[in-house]
């Protein structure tokens, strides 16, 4: 599967991996030049989260991308991961403007979940299984933790790098 990263799936069916790696790319798409969620292999890390200190949103998660899943196949007649990028941005719209039924706490709640997790996996340490290959400290021009620092780079008003 894609941005699974070889990584067995924790707590999620394929379908519903399916489905995240979908909304995942669609939140933070990559292209020719920048890496996005799929690249950073954020799945993996939302997985690996799931299944250790957010194992408490593990049934959120899955309530939410059967709901998602449901409410793609009434509008259109198939699964969102099945669904063009056009047709999956206008749910993932929806779902932040809390507009799509079937969520128990709203579908805004839901967005937020993934948006937060989306962001931690693209832009965290990738010792948790995202930001690979330094993937989204690429995008900020971060070089990563540094273990020494120069007397120069000390100095008050340094450009620092």
């Amino acid at each position: 599967m894609s941005g699974s990263g070889g990584d067995r799936l924790a707590l999620l069916t394929e379908s519903q991996a399916a489905a995240l790696d979908a909304v995942l790319d669609r939140l933070i798409p990559g292209d020719a030049e920048d890496p996005g969620a799929r690249e950073a292999n954020v799945l993996r890390y939302v997985q690996r989260a799931l299944a250790g200190d957010y194992r408490d949103a593990a049934a959120t998660y899955a309530e939410g991308l059967a709901a998602l899943d449901a409410h793609a196949a009434t509008a259109h007649g198939r699964v969102f991961a099945a669904l063009s990028p056009t047709q999956q941005d206008a749910i993932v719209a929806d779902l932040e403007l809390d507009r799509v039924p079937g969520f128990p706490r709203g579908s805004a709640a839901f967005f937020e979940l993934v948006r937060r997790h989306a962001l931690e996996g693209m832009f965290g340490d990738p010792a948790w299984g995202g930001n690979a290959g330094l993937a989204g400290w690429s995008l900020l021009g971060y070089p990563g933790p540094r273990l020494e620092w120069a007397e120069s780079d000390q100095r008050l008003g340094a450009a620092g790098g």
